[in-house]
């Protein structure tokens, strides 16, 4: 029911020297009539594993509680964004599992058991403009 528009993850390194993880897209939401989705989105969450089996948490999840977000062709579109903060000695090109964990409750029945999805995602590596 959930998926993400784009789901490039950016690396940066910070002063301090660890890496900050930022995933920006769109949480698109396959239905049949608009709705709020703050009321029905009871939680969201997501990590990152890497190739090398390194599974990082992202502390920051957000998302559009706009009631006007834009509908069309049975879909809600929703800014989305979640940033996590890691120890990575070195930040490069590659991939990794993203893996977005959510429960949608329309009833609270308990039918309505939490879902996820899981895709491989580009991990890029960028640098500050401030570094040129």
């Amino acid at each position: 029911m959930l998926r993400l528009a784009d789901t490039s993850i950016r690396l940066y390194r910070k002063k301090n020297g660890k890496a900050s993880l930022r995933l920006r897209s769109y949480l698109m939401v396959n239905t049949n009539t608009g709705f709020r989705l703050g009321a029905y989105l009871r939680d969201i969450s997501c990590e990152l594993t890497l190739s090398s089996g390194v599974v990082i948490p992202f502390d920051e999840i957000g998302y559009s509680h706009a009631v006007n977000c834009k509908y069309e062709m049975e879909t809600m579109v929703h800014d989305f964004w979640a940033s996590a903060v890691a120890d990575m000695p070195i930040i490069k090109d590659g991939v990794g599992i993203l893996r977005v964990d959510y429960h949608l409750s329309f009833t609270g029945h308990p039918s309505e058991t939490p879902k996820f999805f899981e895709i491989v995602v580009p991990l890029l590596k960028r640098t500050s403009r401030h570094a040129l």
